[in-house]
């Protein structure tokens, strides 16, 4: 094709091409999107762990004992709380914990400690779901034997 053969079709289909697409309402972009989400949810993983928050609500402790700390010179500590991050599974397990506050690490009391927590899992939709969670606690001297 020629030059001014391409630029008649270009001139008489400039209308077509200029037009936008017809947009779409805000209901069924609405329902469209919520069919979505539901087909997501529906296969998603549950035990594939995700941020709590709201949603999904924390799992919540229904077994074991608060951690405790050993005094030493080098813990000088004073916290009475703790912050520790763990990943909460179906199971009601916590795994891969790391202490956040205080400073005081995860020793092999704390972390056999932990082995015996049990969780009531978050719920997402009031469904069980794993997830990765910031818990708190009461933080106590270790008693000496």
């Amino acid at each position: 094709m020629h030059l001014p053969g391409l630029v008649s079709l270009l001139l008489l289909s400039a209308p077509v091409l200029a037009a936008e697409p017809k947009a779409q309402d805000k209901e069924s972009f609405e329902a469209e999107l919520q069919r979505t989400l539901e087909t997501f949810e529906q296969n998603m993983d549950r035990s594939t762990p995700i941020p709590c928050g709201n949603p999904p609500m924390r799992p919540e402790r229904i077994k074991g004992e608060d951690l405790q700390f050993a005094p030493s010179p080098l813990t000088r500590t004073k916290a009475t709380t703790y912050q520790i991050r763990c990943t909460f599974n179906l199971d009601g397990t916590a795994t891969d914990c790391l202490m956040l506050t205080p400073g005081v690490g995860l020793d092999a009391k704390n972390r056999e400690t932990i082995k015996q927590w049990r969780f009531k899992p978050a719920l997402y939709k009031d469904k069980p779901i794993a997830t990765t969670c910031t818990v708190f606690g009461k933080l106590t001297p270790r008693p000496a034997n």
